[in-house]
């Protein structure tokens, strides 16, 4: 009788000092929840270092810490936590793209910018549809927002598309990357459909945007010309871009055309020509 009433003050001790935690879990996340939603920057990135050392309590130390199995595993171990915090992180990612894309260079200091690409990494490991609208937000970032994207497939393939169609400002540096990087991951999204409707939305993307007022939106337009099934059919354009694009950049190409300066889209256009009179497959040397 004795062991019985020892065990059952064990079990409620555990219980209490389970609901203690519980409790101290729920406020800490509800505390770093609440500021990371604040409008000022420096306010969310203590919130979000916050954040991430709850998430990484008990887990093994190491030199970069694993967020995404410390995630999983604060997941499993409190689910009840789980949708809040991912919601919460894909809040403070939509948040930081506004600061972020379209700032001048030099507003943000290298911690800040270590932050913006931790967030994004984190994010992109949650595996949550609901974080695609952040992670396009966030595509110029490349790496791990794109592969997260491209993960998503056909579900990403509508917001993308939303993004690439935005008008960029023609003088806005990270408008135009965001641009051409929408348009390459347009690209990757419809060639892995592969279905003849996804092929000829390819092609009608080619020639929508191979006259784009950004070099790189171009470059990434002649380019994907390369990887046709019927890039023959685009000759007559490639020849036209390879003698007539206006972006002139310092340096010089490696054929040599263009009197030796350094004309990018016209020099991918000429690659693009080679390797269709030599038969070569795209990407090719």
């Amino acid at each position: 009788m004795r062991f019985v009433l020892c065990l059952c003050s064990a079990l409620m001790l555990s219980m209490q000092v389970t609901a203690q935690q519980a409790a101290s879990l729920d406020s800490k996340v509800s505390a770093a929840l609440d500021r990371m939603s604040k409008n000022d920057l420096h306010t969310r990135e203590a919130a979000f270092n916050d954040m991430m050392a709850l998430i990484s309590e008990g887990q093994k130390r190491a030199t970069e810490p694993d967020r995404a199995a410390a995630l999983t595993s604060l997941f499993k171990q409190h689910p009840e936590q789980a949708d809040r915090i991912k919601l919460g992180l894909i809040q403070l990612l939509k948040a930081d793209n506004v600061d972020f894309q379209g700032a001048a260079p030099g507003t943000y200091t290298e911690d800040d910018m270590e932050h913006y690409a931790e967030v994004v990494n984190v994010v992109s490991s949650l595996n949550d549809k609901r974080a695609i609208p952040a992670l396009v937000g966030a595509m110029a970032t490349g790496g791990m927002a794109q592969q997260a994207i491209f993960q998503h497939g056909d579900k990403a393939l509508a917001p993308v598309l939303k993004q690439l169609k935005r008008q960029p400002d023609p003088n806005s540096v990270s408008d135009l990357l965001a641009q051409a990087s929408a348009l390459q991951m347009s690209f990757a999204l419809l060639a892995k459909r592969g279905d003849p409707t996804s092929q000829a939305q390819i092609r009608e993307l080619i020639l929508a945007y191979v006259k784009a007022p950004s070099g790189a939106t171009r470059r990434i337009a002649v380019q994907e010309i390369d990887c046709l099934d019927d890039r023959q059919n685009f000759v007559p354009l490639l020849e036209e871009i390879a003698r007539t694009d206006p972006q002139k950049l310092g340096g010089k190409p490696l054929d040599g055309g263009d009197n030796n300066q350094f004309y990018p889209v016209r020099a991918d256009a000429r690659e693009v020509l080679r390797h269709i009179q030599n038969n070569k497959p795209c990407g090719s040397e």
